[in-house]
């Protein structure tokens, strides 16, 4: 046994071990700039020359490596991709299936559901919805705005989407209970129901249908 091995356990202090492997010792790390001015001798400017850049600068090292025979688990979070920003409804994507929807009003007009649609006294080409068809609905009660809603075929089934209408649009389901469409946001529209474009109802069901079973 050495002199210091024999110091040592007089003492009662140990070497540090992992796994019975003796752990080395952890190297100095640099001094901080500050540490290293403070420590040098002052000096003439004309002996100190230059002084270093900020990239210059020293730093301590973040991590210098684990001791021999120790092993670190590193865990990662995935990152989320494409979450959609909370509370926004996004705008269903069309489909390429066949429609067997259509709107049928009061006066005994009857709009195929295909695609996308823009409903209303006299509808003008929405930004939003670039390939909809503009379909204008005869209106004497003139509750409608000249453009009132989208109505949309998507992954089988209809969307409706007011577009700030003044006097709103509803969803009526077969039980008859009515659900208002926030302005913007596509509200799916149940068949065998109907959608209330301010007070001009019309009813969704199977195409060719005359309501009957």
């Amino acid at each position: 046994m050495s002199a210091d091995d024999a110091a040592a356990r007089a003492g009662g202090a140990q070497p540090d071990t992992w796994n019975g492997v003796p752990v080395p010792p952890r190297p100095p790390l640099p001094p901080l700039p500050d540490e290293q001015a403070a420590a040098s001798p002052t000096r003439p400017d004309s002996e100190q020359g230059e002084k270093p850049e900020a990239s210059e600068a020293v730093t301590r090292p973040g991590f210098i490596g684990l001791p021999p025979g120790m092993q670190a688990d590193i865990d990662t979070i995935p990152a989320s991709a494409g979450a959609p920003a909370p509370g926004v409804a996004p705008v269903p994507a069309l489909d390429d299936s066949t429609s067997d929807c259509e709107l049928e009003f009061e006066d005994g007009t009857r709009i195929a559901v295909d695609g996308s649609i823009l409903i209303g006294r006299d509808p003008n080409a929405q930004s939003a919805f670039p390939d909809a068809q503009a379909i204008a609905v005869v209106d004497v009660s003139r509750s409608m705005s000249k453009t009132h809603a989208a109505v949309q075929w998507s992954r089988g089934a209809v969307w409706v989407t007011d577009l700030n209408s003044t006097n709103g649009t509803r969803i009526i389901d077969a039980s008859g209970r009515e659900t208002a469409c926030v302005p913007g946001v596509p509200t799916p529209a149940p068949r065998d129901g109907g959608i209330l474009f301010g007070r001009a109802l019309a009813s969704l069901r199977a195409r060719g249908s005359d309501g009957t079973e």
